[in-house]
């Protein structure tokens, strides 16, 4: 069963973030409800207003050639289902940790970066970082040096 534009459809949500929620959609693949497509009210925090796991009927607004999926939950209020929802899949028994998203795989007892290398990069920081603190210093230095001949002047012109 093939999604496009315009359908409205069931979805699970994956993941809320702070700019949005990730769906799961009944073809198996995700999509983002934008933050300014959950309500036609003002949403301040939408953790309050959608919860990981909760089922929602949504629209799909666009498919970009990438694949991304965008939808809204605030134009598929008012419309009916254009799809019947599927019957429960197998992801649907799944914890919810699969919808959350697990982390990937990290080997913490490997070192990520090289140490001769990470002391390198280390040097270059610090040495960039005190060049911009010396080029702050002497701007500011530069601005009351000016401010204070101004002053000067007008005091001996008048």
């Amino acid at each position: 069963m093939e999604i496009v534009a315009d359908d409205v459809v069931q979805g699970r949500v994956a993941e809320v973030r702070d700019f949005g929620a990730f769906v799961w959609l009944e073809d198996g693949r995700k999509g983002l409800i934008h933050i300014s497509e959950i309500s036609d009210d003002y949403v301040k925090d939408i953790h309050n207003r959608i919860k990981p796991n909760q089922r929602v009927k949504v629209k799909v607004l666009s498919i970009k050639e990438d694949g991304r999926i965008e939808l809204s939950l605030k134009q598929a209020e008012s419309l009916d289902y254009t799809k019947p929802p599927k019957q429960e899949r197998e992801h649907d028994h799944l914890p919810a940790t699969e919808y959350l998203g697990e982390p990937p795989n990290i080997n913490f007892e490997e070192p990520l970066v090289n140490s001769d290398e990470f002391d390198i990069m280390l040097k270059a920081y610090k040495r960039q970082s005190e060049e911009n603190l010396l080029d702050n210093k002497r701007g500011i230095e530069r601005k009351r040096a000016g401010g204070d001949k101004k002053k000067a002047k007008k005091r001996r012109g008048r």
